[in-house]
């Protein structure tokens, strides 16, 4: 039993990588096409793209009944983007924010936060997935008439109909391998006596995150500071807004109040991390204009160990 739930969880996770790989750059070429700002396309269809593993993983475990798993994997990869994800990559290297599109995001994911959990502080029924589905589509419309228009150069190695097959085989591979994920963590969950809360904010949640570490890490060694926080943000509001919506639309899903608490702290501080050069400039303590924000490496070890300690509490070790 144990060894067949990891097999299926490692095939789960295998899928749900290259899958969700695949339709971003398929996705980002068909984007291209259509002559969508750079902007646009990492705010949304990478950040999307990267999220879809928790989205249909979510989808799939609200309705296998498995509620706690779907809240889990989320919720928990919100939290796991900001703590871990964000953590790392600045252990990686310091970031740098010169877009100010990325500083309005970075406000308007601390609204979307507030409204997510006063919405949420009592479980989520369907008429709040509903509405957490609109809210994502007036965010979505944002961002794209926010972004502005860019001469960056994109390399089209692959032709467009080749990105429409990229597309679907990247979306199928995506829906296979979340029920290969779920089933495997359900396994692990029975098979070691923990509960699938628990399960779906640790294990599942770091699982389905992987994307998101991928794009983040690559950025940050190329010092894409704008790409490092808007994937993280992006991500973050298509977990919330998208999965956990669909999820919630599917089967009522329960409280999780100290869940809620430590996600909201974490938003906070990121953009706390995230103004504090701007306040410095308003205090004429800092003169530089090369940079609007600046998070540095003592900024994600903080993040890594608030996350830390946040496992620890959700296990009972702490």
């Amino acid at each position: 039993m144990l060894i067949e739930s990891v097999l299926f969880l490692a095939a789960g996770l295998f899928m749900l990588s290259y899958g969700s790989d695949w339709f971003v750059l398929g996705a980002s070429r068909v984007a291209k096409q259509f002559n969508i700002s750079s902007f646009v396309i990492g705010a949304t269809i990478v950040a999307f793209g990267t999220s879809l593993p928790e989205i249909v993983t979510s989808a799939y475990a609200a309705s296998t009944g498995s509620v706690e798993l779907a809240v889990g994997n989320a919720l928990g990869s919100c939290i796991a983007n900001i703590g871990l994800v964000l953590g790392l990559s600045l252990i990686i290297s310091t970031v740098f924010i010169k877009n100010r599109s990325v500083l309005k995001n970075g406000y308007l994911y601390i609204i979307y936060t507030i409204i997510f959990t006063a919405i949420g502080y009592n479980g989520f029924s369907f008429f709040d997935g509903i509405f957490l589905l609109f809210l994502l589509l007036v965010y979505i419309i944002y961002t794209i008439k926010s972004g502005e228009m860019d001469d960056e150069e994109h390399e089209k190695s692959i032709t467009f109909k080749k990105a429409i097959i990229y597309l679907l085989i990247g979306l199928l591979l995506v829906i296979l391998g979340s029920s290969f994920f779920v089933d495997g963590a359900k396994g692990l969950a029975s098979a070691f006596g923990v509960s699938e809360k628990i399960i779906g904010f640790t294990i599942v949640a770091f699982g389905t995150s992987l994307p998101e570490l991928s794009v983040s890490f690559a950025a940050a060694r190329q010092k894409l500071g704008g790409i490092v926080i808007g994937n993280v943000i992006g991500s973050n509001i298509a977990n919330m807004f998208g999965a956990l919506a669909i999820a919630s639309i599917i089967h009522e899903i329960p409280a999780v109040k100290f869940e809620l608490s430590v996600n909201i702290l974490m938003v906070l501080l990121l953009v706390a991390m995230m103004s504090k050069e701007k306040l410095k400039t308003l205090l004429k303590l800092n003169s530089t204009k090369e940079y609007l924000s600046k998070i540095t490496k003592a900024d994600g070890l903080i993040l890594i160990l608030i996350y830390l300690l946040f496992v620890l509490g959700l296990t009972g070790l702490f």
